[in-house]
């Protein structure tokens, strides 16, 4: 009887120590998978994808129209501090004057203008676990994940602030991260939303969202009515004209409020999605868009 209660202590015992190993195990690995993930992410952004670390802000004005004397003696001044942008300087034969100009009024495309020529037009790559983590993504047209992928007359990273702000809520109201810029660029190609010489329709805010599984809805402009949805959780996209995001027109996302201002997800530039006075914003807005979950 001893023995027998002896044998069923020792198993006991065993299976204790193989439980404790198998928690052990299981917490190595996962601090592993951790520590890959990290590196991995780290290495996406050195690569050009997702959001770069290279300090551009200070050169980061509002949008002007250039004539190429400035072009120049802005790029040789940037040159200086910057070394994408001495690349790009040092062998600016090779870029049309849109492009410089476009880096001079944004430098943070500098990786994007320097590998233009020679880049592929396709889609490379998925949402970063960081940007999967964000109630609305700030994602980029230009990304060199999706930046070079043909959108109408030009490619989505120079013509695709519209299918990347519809990209950005579409993600964020669903949690469908497979909607990429490039999707939305194909899906607005496809439904005939890209009107050749114009840019994107207006109506794929409000009718074609509701094929993507999210509803548009026009508003008035006014600070009370903007702040109201974003309070209710409802990102709002604005078409801009001339101003502090372009020099043409673009569109732009609002993603919430705090403290009396209202924060912006430029889909051009990093440095210009922060907060927002409304006042700043106002003059600016041509039409806006609140959407939610259809």
């Amino acid at each position: 009887m001893e023995e027998t209660e002896m044998k069923k202590r020792k198993t006991r015992i065993r299976w204790r120590r193989v439980c404790v190993a198998g928690i052990i195990l299981m917490l190595v690995l996962k601090l592993l998978a951790s520590f890959v993930m990290t590196a991995f992410e780290k290495r996406y952004e050195e690569l050009g994808f997702g959001e770069s670390a290279e300090e551009t802000g200070t050169f980061i004005t509002k949008p002007e129209k250039l004539t190429q004397n400035q072009v120049n003696a802005k790029l040789k001044k940037m040159a200086e501090q910057l070394p994408k942008i001495k690349e790009i300087y040092d062998n600016r034969e090779q870029y049309s004057e849109h492009l410089l100009s476009l880096v001079c009024n944004n430098p943070e495309m500098a990786d994007f203008v320097r590998n233009y020529n020679d880049a592929e037009h396709i889609a490379k790559g998925g949402l970063t676990r960081k940007e999967k983590m964000q109630k609305i993504p700030l994602l980029l047209q230009w990304d060199k994940r999706w930046g070079y992928v043909d959108y109408g007359d030009n490619v989505l990273g120079l013509s695709g602030c519209a299918p990347t702000c519809l990209s950005m809520v579409v993600i964020g109201l669903t949690g469908n991260d497979a909607m990429t810029p490039d999707k939305i660029a194909e899906f607005a190609t496809q439904n005939g939303y890209y009107v050749k010489g114009t840019g994107t329709s207006w109506s794929i805010m409000t009718e074609g969202a509701e094929k993507l599984g999210v509803q548009g809805t026009q508003i008035s402009l006014s600070r009370n009515q903007i702040k109201g949805e974003l309070e209710k959780g409802h990102p709002i996209i604005c078409s801009v004209g001339p101003g502090d995001f372009t020099t043409e027109g673009h569109f732009i996302v609002l993603t919430g409020y705090e403290n009396g201002e209202i924060k912006v997800n430029d889909p051009n530039c990093r440095t210009r999605s922060t907060l927002w006075d409304y006042e700043e914003l106002q003059g600016q807005i041509r039409n806006l868009w609140a959407f939610q979950k259809s």
